[in-house]
């Protein structure tokens, strides 16, 4: 089994964890070692994280990550159509009441058989009538709507092919997953935005290095972590599920660290790219909810993906660190005096002493333990 761990973001808090992170989790699982990260001037290619690293993709960060979306967003579009297929929708309803209507903001284009190439077309919007729509007067028919006012209306037999929304609509969409984007207007907290554009970052450069072809199994983690166990086997976590650790979901799953097979890395990785090409599907359903963060974007994506049911979980035995004066985009965390450096969550921390302690009083090596108090249930 070919193994490869990818520290996803930033390469922090080294000083205090790498050597357990090598130990506990490379050298455990025989594993090479990625960094996708970003850099800036200052950077420390010098840090170990760096150093081991086999794969090395980074990106320069920019002060404001809309800079970085804006760069995914071309990239996607590059190579994909401008519109989106919108099956059993009809944004076209209501607009006009009689067929082979034109009005300022519709045209008529007369019947399927007489549009050769969607692309061609420069409506915002084509709304088609299959063959089977049960109304006669309107079976067949092409309409282009210009100027929509994003009302979509699910009728069968009817098709309608939208041009995708430009990723700043989501900004919209409340309250706290697109963090690390200045906007004057819809500004998110935290910097949860920076996490997606590097979630795409990463699979675009897997892709483009041909290393799900050259590895099995995928572990997205952080570098901040100290394991108070070593992770673990991956022989234990069936290759057909998404790991998960057990908590800190936050209404979703938590986007900390997950164990992922070459046949679902692309599903759980994609958001940026779905936002994207399915823009107008994702818009109309996250819009109706004003408490996003990413934990629940990410398992609204895997909903959409139609994986979240292969979605398991595992013993938490790691907890996020933070020297005292180390960098941090969101939580700063608790001082420990006894630790000598901040706990970020104390969540963490307690789970991963709860397994400690009954590893401990079991007295029985590591992988059977880990199968008795867990795998042997899942």
């Amino acid at each position: 089994m070919n193994t490869l761990v990818i520290i996803l973001s930033e390469t922090r808090a080294h000083e205090l964890t790498f050597n357990n992170f090598k130990k506990n989790v490379i050298d455990e699982l025989n594993a090479d070692l990625c960094v996708c990260v970003g850099v800036k001037p200052d950077y420390d290619y010098n840090n170990p994280f760096y150093t081991l690293a086999k794969y090395r993709f980074t990106y320069d960060e920019p002060d404001d990550f809309g800079d970085a979306f804006e760069y995914a967003y071309n990239s996607i579009l590059s190579t994909n159509s401008k519109y989106e297929k919108l099956e059993n929708v009809n944004s076209l309803y209501g607009k006009i009441q009689t067929p082979k209507q034109w009005t300022q903001n519709i045209t008529y284009h007369g019947y399927i058989n007489n549009i050769k190439n969607i692309e061609d077309m420069n409506d915002d919007e084509i709304v088609i009538h299959s063959d089977n729509f049960p109304d006669p007067a309107w079976k067949s028919q092409v309409y282009g709507v210009n100027r929509t006012d994003n009302r979509l209306v699910i009728q069968p037999n009817v098709i309608t092919y939208k041009k995708h929304l430009h990723w700043r609509e989501f900004l919209k969409v409340k309250d706290q997953f697109l963090g690390g984007i200045k906007d004057d207007t819809h500004q998110h907290a935290g910097s949860a935005g920076i996490l997606i554009f590097f979630r795409w970052f990463l699979l675009k450069n897997l892709l483009e290095n041909d290393l799900l072809n050259k590895y099995d199994r995928f572990i997205i983690t952080r570098s901040d972590y100290i394991y108070q166990l070593p992770h673990p086997k991956l022989a234990l976590m069936n290759e057909k599920y998404i790991w998960v650790p057990n908590g800190e979901h936050y209404g979703g799953y938590t986007d900390r660290h997950v164990v992922l097979s070459r046949n679902h890395i692309e599903s759980y990785l994609n958001i940026l790219t779905n936002m994207v090409l399915r823009s107008n599907e994702y818009f109309m359903k996250m819009i109706q909810k004003e408490d996003w963060n990413l934990e629940k974007l990410i398992k609204f994506h895997l909903e959409q993906n139609n994986v979240c049911h292969l979605v398991r979980e595992f013993p938490y035995v790691m907890y996020s660190v933070r020297n005292k004066n180390g960098s941090t985009r969101w939580a700063e965390g608790v001082y420990s005096e006894i630790l000598g450096y901040n706990i970020k969550y104390p969540g963490e921390y307690n789970a991963s002493s709860y397994y400690k302690h009954i590893f401990t009083c079991a007295r029985i090596p590591i992988d059977e333990f880990y199968y008795r108090v867990h795998f042997s249930h899942t």
